[in-house]
């Protein structure tokens, strides 16, 4: 039992001293605090690559379930939420959204050559892919799981979600931006949402179903209104 608590105080002291470290370089700003972030990231995150860019005020939650490729940057204030593919979702109901399977669930995957811009968020919880020269304006959110409003096997049932026990009707599915794609100001992405390459999703639009290659999409719900690029 002794050895228990002394294993038990050493881990607590070692996870404390981490997270105020944490807590600490997040907030300095310029050249220092960028190359603080990344040498601290560099050892918690799956993977991260050369000339990334983690700026000042990014909350990264889940970072051992988290890739970003080259050449990338995390713009100041974003939030990137990853998790187990274990997640315990067993209480829900769920609704899942099929889409090709392109990593594990929980994981977040960020390609080369991105900009992820401030205040943006990237909830990975059923899994998020994003490929290169991608960017998410300010404000826009990618959800790969989400609450519904209603239970989707039984709409006559009455629900809430407060007091909140975790047993609210969930929608899951995996999240994929292609090559290319650029998402606009205040832009939300649904669960089960594919974009594929060389798309453009204008400000303020809700997507929740998956467009074809070079789409200039818009609305709420989002439209394919025209061709990104060439003719219309």
């Amino acid at each position: 039992m002794l050895e228990f608590f002394k294993i038990f105080f050493r881990y607590g002291i070692r996870s404390s001293i981490r997270e105020i470290y944490a807590s600490w370089i997040r907030n300095i700003d310029g050249q220092l605090g960028n190359n603080l972030r990344y040498a601290y990231y560099k050892k918690r995150l799956k993977y991260l690559g050369k000339n990334v860019i983690i700026d000042t005020g990014v909350l990264i939650y889940g970072a051992e379930y988290i890739s970003i490729d080259d050449n990338t940057h995390l713009d100041k204030y974003c939030i990137l939420v990853a998790s187990s593919p274990h997640i315990n979702l067993s209480k829900r109901t769920i609704l899942e959204v099929s889409n090709e399977n392109i990593l594990p669930k929980g994981e977040i995957m960020i390609g080369k050559d991105c900009h992820i811009s401030q205040y943006a968020m990237i909830y990975g919880y059923y899994g998020v892919k994003i490929g290169d020269l991608c960017t998410l304006s300010a404000n826009s959110k990618i959800y790969s799981l989400s609450s519904l409003p209603f239970n989707p096997h039984d709409r006559s049932e009455i629900i809430s979600i407060q007091p909140y026990s975790g047993k609210s009707p969930t929608i899951v599915g995996t999240v994929l931006l292609e090559d290319n794609v650029w998402l606009g100001l205040d832009v939300v992405v649904n669960p089960g949402v594919k974009l594929e390459k060389n798309s453009f999703v204008k400000t303020g639009t809700v997507v929740t179903k998956s467009f074809p290659e070079n789409s200039y999409i818009a609305g709420e719900p989002a439209k394919r209104i025209k061709n990104r690029y060439g003719d219309y």
